[in-house]
């Protein structure tokens, strides 16, 4: 009696848990806003990319430039070599990024599919009907038929329900101490700063120019690298290492979960 009372309740509950998801699936607009979310992160990670490469040209060209009073000769390449380094490597974390959103998008473009919707709610249907099936037989292909109608929801649920849950964290966790737009402002400044230096004129100031020159490209070069190095951090973390956790654990919760009742 308790064994027909909770074999009636899972697939119940199975029944539900599909009309929900077949909603979601067809009703909802949840992953138009997730599309909307990964096409403006990707613009951002481009925009920070091109802004690093541009830094990265500028110092190249003033990098052989040498200043200083007669009889001391300083070249800009020793205070700025470090920081151009570290562009070199940001630059290689950007293209990661970047490869990571654009898997994102293609993926998305998948899931959003209506050849794949409807391969989805088509699983759904079959799966409820092989509730009802008591034969042995089809024992097995009962089995992998819900392993594939499982795999069907993770796919379609994964990237937009991630999406939603990177930006809720970025926004609330992470932005108050490393913020992306600040970032980039910070490094785009110091190309220009750079960039405005005109080794022409360096001969005709006193020493005193070369002072607050060299101050100023040390506090400039500390500024920004202080700003890529927190851009690493926030992309290495947005686009590679939450991505990775939310999706292996999201996949546990939903394997464990719909597993214990695709035997009821």
């Amino acid at each position: 009696m308790k064994s027909n009372i909770k074999n009636h309740w899972a697939k119940g509950v199975i029944f539900v848990l599909s009309l929900f998801v077949i909603y979601l699936t067809t009703f909802a607009k949840f992953d138009v806003n997730a599309h909307n979310r990964i096409d403006a992160s990707f613009k951002q990670a481009l925009g920070v990319f091109a802004t690093a490469k541009a830094l990265n040209g500028v110092i190249s060209l003033v990098q052989g430039t040498e200043i200083g009073p007669p009889g001391v000769t300083i070249s800009i390449g020793e205070i700025l070599d470090p920081i151009n380094d570290l562009v070199e490597r940001f630059s290689w974390i950007m293209l990661a990024s970047l490869s990571s959103l654009g898997i994102q998008k293609i993926l998305m473009n998948i899931v959003i599919f209506n050849g794949f919707e409807i391969l989805l709610i088509l699983a759904l249907i079959g799966s409820n009907v092989f509730l009802f099936i008591k034969q042995k037989k089809y024992q097995k292909n009962k089995n992998l038929f819900f392993k594939f109608t499982i795999l069907l929801i993770f796919l379609r649920f994964s990237i937009p329900f991630m999406s939603m849950a990177n930006e809720f964290v970025y926004v609330n966790f992470v932005k108050q101490d490393y913020n992306i737009e600040q970032s980039q402002r910070v490094i785009d400044n110091a190309k220009n700063d750079i960039s405005k230096f005109d080794d022409k004129e360096a001969s005709y100031f006193s020493t005193n120019y070369y002072k607050n020159k060299i101050a100023e490209f040390k506090t400039v070069a500390s500024n920004a690298a202080d700003r890529i190095v927190d851009l690493i951090i926030v992309f290495i973390f947005q686009t590679m290492l939450f991505p990775i956790v939310f999706l292996w654990f999201l996949y546990k919760i939903i394997f464990t979960f719909l597993r214990s009742f695709h035997n009821p």
